[in-house]
């Protein structure tokens, strides 16, 4: 049986000592892909890496279709990995971003589950008040995604931003 982790936000939850750093339990069987598409910023370039068993990997290169990453795809992922001013930065802006908005949402009354990640989450009373509140948002050019299709009809996932654009979310929020 293959297993394939998806740790698509190493990066913002490694400090969390309940997150399991799978290269902590490599088996023979286990894939764990992560990408640059998060805390790099890079998710049009659409490149990724990953880490597997080497007898995995060599079965795989068999099967694998044979286009490459863009040259320019490839540096730009070199790039992020030496880069560790720019993903210092990343971390520390969605760090304060985080703590931000759940602190402001909480005190508007709403729960805000913890975070390990660059959004939080905001559970409302009903999938009518999440899609009322998703539109009244995009109407001031604010976009949140709605959960509906990840089983949470009357949740929202609010992606942290640059202090300006959390404090108009929280602004808009209010009014």
């Amino acid at each position: 049986m293959l297993i394939i982790l998806d740790e698509a936000y190493f990066e913002y939850a490694k400090d969390n000592p309940r997150y399991p750093d799978s290269m902590h339990y490599r088996y023979d069987n286990v894939i764990t892909l992560r990408t640059f598409s998060k805390v790099y910023g890079l998710a049009g370039v659409r490149i990724g890496y990953g880490f597997a068993h080497e007898e995995l990997i060599a079965n795989l290169l068999k099967v694998k279709l044979p286009f490459e990453p863009s040259t320019l795809a490839q540096a730009a992922g070199i790039g992020a990995l030496a880069d560790k001013e720019f993903l210092h930065r990343s971390l520390e802006l969605n760090a304060r971003g985080v703590r931000f908005l759940t602190e402001k949402l909480r005190s508007m009354g709403f729960e805000v589950p913890p975070s390990d990640a660059n959004f939080v989450m905001l559970p409302l009373a009903s999938e009518q008040e999440a899609g009322r509140i998703t539109e009244k948002l995009l109407r001031q050019g604010i976009i949140v995604r709605h959960l509906g299709a990840f089983g949470l009809p009357q949740a929202l996932r609010i992606s942290t931003g640059t202090d300006e654009e959390n404090q108009l979310l929280v602004d808009s929020l209010a009014s």
